[in-house]
């Protein structure tokens, strides 16, 4: 699990890629919400 603040003006489409980065993910199954098929991330 993760947490990553964002900054006023700001949302989770900035901060997910930061969490999966900061996290061992090799041969790992994330689940996250709709927001995560944003293209970006």
């Amino acid at each position: 699990m993760g947490q990553e603040k964002v900054e006023e003006k700001s949302n989770e489409i900035t901060a997910i890629p930061k969490v999966l980065a900061s996290l061992d993910l090799i041969d790992a199954v994330v689940s996250i919400d709709a927001i995560g098929t944003q293209t970006k991330i």
